[in-house]
């Protein structure tokens, strides 16, 4: 059986759109869609529209934790109740046309045992395949380098030239392509040890064994992926990318309802980005060896005086 965690705000439509083409999917599922508190009511309309449905459960949260606390709610839920070999979490705007995606899932893992796995992720927005996100994890150097250059783009001038980018799919397109063919990245063949991204990652029961709650607790929102694969990194498990299974990613959704401004938008996500960046360097510091002073040789003078 396959879980999928849902992580719902405000976007009612969307989520109804995620869970339809879910359960036209092959196989067997159970769909936790994980309410963050949203102001308008909806999770409570989705618990009581699926209050009937034995395939899906609504949780409410009781306050917007994030990305990372808010996933960590639903696949806890998952860990505690239900019996799954595997757990789809996927953003409200994430759609899978994909009928066979389930057991081609089961396909990969039978030939490629994983902990994490990426589906080939194309954006509806700019038709940019986005997943793998890098080819490199972070390192504590490529973290302060990127929080510098986000920095840098609070600057009024550079938010406003990014957020146009942003709202425009043709010039995004073209920024993403430039960025992605510096990296080499082949969205075409299987990759290992790439991070993925985080609009839709499957973890294997294996990995929620080991840690019910994968997302690391102390961001809001954004990072996360490149996180967890740092963690990943440290504890040996094997993340796998596999374009054999696709899904398209409607980008923006629930930040374009909390945000009608672009301006406002693009700073809400320079601003997390930083805390974020904050919590990654914290993170990779506190796992480095503590460094010592280097042991200073008594002098004979010492010596004398003493």
């Amino acid at each position: 059986m396959t879980a999928f965690v849902i992580l719902h705000y405000r976007a009612i439509d969307t989520t109804r759109s995620c869970v339809k083409s879910i359960r036209a999917l092959a196989g067997d599922k159970h769909i936790v869609i994980v309410d963050n508190a949203s102001p308008d009511g909806t999770g409570k309309q989705l618990a009581e529209e699926f209050a009937a449905s034995p395939d899906v459960t609504v949780l409410l949260h009781g306050k917007n934790d994030g990305f990372a606390r808010g996933n960590n709610v639903g696949t806890r839920w998952v860990c505690e109740h239900l019996d799954a070999d595997f757990t789809v979490v996927l953003n409200n705007d994430v759609e899978i046309p994909q009928h066979d995606f389930l057991p081609q899932i089961a396909r990969i893992y039978a030939q490629h045992p994983f902990d994490l796995l990426g589906p080939d992720i194309v954006s509806v927005f700019s038709g940019i395949h986005q997943s793998p996100k890098t080819l490199h994890g972070c390192t504590l150097e490529s973290v302060r380098h990127k929080r510098a250059c986000v920095a840098r783009s609070k600057n009024p001038i550079l938010l406003l030239l990014s957020s146009g980018e942003k709202n425009s799919p043709a010039i995004w397109r073209l920024v993403q392509i430039r960025n992605r063919k510096k990296q080499h990245i082949d969205t075409t063949r299987p990759a290992e040890g790439v991070v993925l991204h985080g609009s839709c990652v499957i973890f294997s029961r294996r990995y929620l064994a080991r840690h019910p709650e994968p997302f690391y607790a102390k961001t809001f929102m954004y990072y996360e992926m490149e996180i967890l694969d740092w963690l990943c990194r440290q504890d040996g498990s094997v993340v796998r990318y596999d374009p054999s299974i696709s899904v398209l990613h409607y980008q923006y959704v629930a930040s374009k309802m909390e945000y009608r401004s672009i301006v406002r938008r693009s700073k809400f996500v320079i601003d997390c980005l930083l805390d974020s960046l904050d919590t990654a360097e914290e993170l990779i510091l506190a796992s480095e060896p503590a460094k010592t002073e280097p042991h200073q040789p008594v002098s004979a003078v010492a010596l004398a005086d003493a």
